[in-house]
């Protein structure tokens, strides 16, 4: 009887232990932090823009932007595209692209290293072509869900050809040094505000000349994948070419709206 007894509390023991083993393991794991969402290996963002006007004055604008992104094991690649083109009574009066591709690499904690090629064209502004190749350092100053601030050192080579008809004091290839900030703050989890920023100050010969490109931007959510975006662009030359003996000015500005795709 004894014997029995004792298999039988074994018994009720072992499936008392089986049955509360669920809970206690749900138990453990309600106290830990739920994991990380996976990160994305693809990007995408780009915007679409465009207005027509016609009759006693026919004017045409038009803006296209994108940004792909492709990130794995602490590398990344990413390459934009600006295109901003306006006519005003069949006379072209701005036609400005920029664009490039970036390689990345993070080697410490909120720190990268980073190559870049860039190309530019502003005929309005005296500038045919303009290729850049960059170097430098990130540095994630701030990042978290809600707000991203990243600032970079570095440097850069220009070779630019200029439109027929002008000259600059900056010469056809130079060296130039470069300081960055890129500024980003989410008001819902799909509306943000961006701000960003570069001053490149010429080395050598054209130590006088420098570039100051800024962007701010706005983005509101229709859906998910879907919002309206409103930017503005700022680009300064504080030596910009003389055109056939006309000094050009030294600031180019454009204000976009349009759709945006993020996905």
């Amino acid at each position: 009887m004894t014997a029995r007894l004792h298999s039988f509390a074994s018994w009720l023991l072992t499936a008392l232990l089986l049955s509360t083993a669920p809970t206690t393991a749900a138990a453990q794991n309600a106290g830990k932090p739920s994991a990380e969402p996976k990160k994305k290996m693809w990007e995408f963002n780009g915007s679409l823009g465009f207005s027509q006007t016609s009759g006693n004055a026919n004017v045409l604008a038009t803006n296209i932007t994108n940004r792909l992104k492709y990130s794995v094991v602490g590398w990344s690649v990413v390459q934009d595209l600006a295109f901003f083109y306006g006519e005003a009574n069949e006379k072209v009066n701005t036609n400005f692209w920029n664009g490039g591709v970036r390689g990345e690499r993070t080697v410490a904690d909120r720190v990268a290293l980073f190559l870049a090629s860039r190309y530019d064209r502003n005929v309005v502004q005296g500038i045919s072509s303009r290729f850049q190749q960059g170097f430098g350092v990130t540095v994630a100053a701030v990042d978290d869900k809600q707000t991203k601030f990243n600032v970079a050192l570095g440097g850069s080579f220009f070779q630019q050809t200029l439109t027929p008809g002008s000259t600059a004091k900056a010469a056809r290839a130079f060296p130039a040094a470069r300081a960055a900030m890129d500024f980003r703050h989410r008001l819902t989890d799909l509306a943000y505000v961006q701000q960003t920023a570069e001053y490149l100050p010429a080395i050598g010969d054209s130590m006088s000349a420098y570039f100051l490109n800024t962007e701010s931007a706005i983005v509101a959510p229709i859906s998910k994948k879907v919002g309206l975006k409103v930017g503005y662009v700022i680009r300064y030359n504080s030596e910009p070419p003389v055109r056939n003996s006309v000094q050009l000015r030294t600031t180019d500005t454009f204000f976009s709206s349009g759709l945006t795709l993020s996905f």
